[in-house]
């Protein structure tokens, strides 16, 4: 579990750094002070040998199509657009390990060109000067860790598309999972229902879900389509498929089934409260405190919500186990900066209606 994690020259963080980080981390500001790239450094941070993530955190925000262009496809990952910077994403966990992961964009020469002879024979490959030889632009992953394991992986940028080169030998993985407001998939829900029945704790999330449908019997995964989907049982003499049961309700199921699947890593949320009701987030926050707790899963999430960051405090307070920071971000002249709430601040907060977001 991380304890603290730095950002250098990421998105709109030029120094951002979070200590004491708890089991449940919630991020609160206001609008355009970076708690969605808060969670996106954290995500690449996790696949510190997977260049792909690079552009996969921009389809979270919608941008799902780019030219071939370092600037256009990378460019706003760095702070100011600074293609000549290094991204800095440091960690330190509770066993000690800091892990780093530094993030860059150099041009790279590319294969040697391949040449047919005039007699058409043998292909043969012809070495050109460095000079002469075409240069790619090229995402340079460069990780290391306190048990001074290294490694380097590129995302090359060539004509044809990009290619991978890919070093991740010895590298300790931690699972991760982003969920984003604009996407969830009905598959990997699917997929860690499926997991969490062959263990035979597909019932456990049950009380937590009925806070919306209080009808819920129980579920089940039906083939619809050529998909397998989960479907809910609310005594009407047929099962529905959670999809149709309200946003709100598949929601939750996603979160659930995430943070009991996601063992010993981390679940990064944004905007944790959208689809719930203010007046069942505080027992929402106990039942994901209780989930985490017995996957040994990290949270980090963002919110608006004045009410669902004191349903946190309350909820996450009520279980016995106050292992909860909120952290809230601020624009301080051209740097971003966190302000650390403790279970104290948060009460004082509370008990004199402070403002928080």
């Amino acid at each position: 579990m991380f304890t603290s994690f730095v950002i250098e020259n990421f998105r709109g963080f030029h120094d951002l750094s979070l200590q004491s980080l708890k089991r449940i981390n919630l991020f609160a500001g206001m609008n355009n002070v970076g708690k969605t790239a808060l969670l996106e450094a954290i995500f690449l941070h996790l696949g510190p040998s997977n260049p792909d993530l690079a552009l996969r955190v921009n389809a979270f925000r919608g941008m799902e199509q780019f030219s071939f262009d370092a600037e256009q496809a990378w460019g706003w990952l760095f702070y100011g657009k600074d293609l000549n910077s290094t991204i800095a994403l440091t960690s330190r966990d509770d066993s000690n390990i800091e892990r780093q992961l530094k993030i860059s964009v150099h041009q790279e020469f590319g294969v040697f060109p391949i040449i047919k002879e005039a007699r058409e024979a043998d292909i043969i490959k012809l070495p050109l000067p460095a000079s002469t030889r075409p240069s790619y632009p090229t995402l340079v992953l460069e990780y290391k860790d306190s048990s001074e394991i290294q490694s380097k992986s590129k995302g090359i940028m060539t004509p044809n598309g990009l290619s991978f080169e890919i070093s991740n030998s010895g590298i300790p993985m931690i699972p991760g999972v982003f969920l984003s407001t604009r996407f969830w998939s009905t598959r990997e829900d699917a997929e860690r229902f499926s997991k969490l029945a062959e263990l035979g704790l597909e019932t456990e999330i049950l009380p937590t879900l009925r806070l919306l449908e209080p009808r819920l019997r129980r579920l089940a995964l039906l083939v619809a389509g050529g998909m397998s989907i989960i479907h809910g049982d609310v005594g009407i003499g047929r099962l529905i498929p959670i999809n149709m049961m309200g946003e709100g309700l598949s929601r939750l199921l996603s979160l659930l089934l995430t943070v009991f699947t996601t063992k010993s890593g981390c679940v990064l949320i944004d905007e944790i409260e959208n689809g719930l009701h203010y007046s069942i987030m505080q027992n929402i926050w106990k039942a994901l405190q209780d989930a985490a707790k017995q996957s040994d899963t990290q949270i980090f999430a963002t919110t608006h919500s004045r009410e669902c960051i004191l349903a946190a405090h309350k909820g996450i307070e009520e279980t016995g186990d106050y292992n909860f920071s909120l952290y809230r971000l601020e624009r301080l002249n051209e740097n971003i900066v966190a302000v650390a709430y403790d279970r104290e601040m948060l009460a004082t907060a509370e008990e004199f209606s402070m403002e928080v977001r």
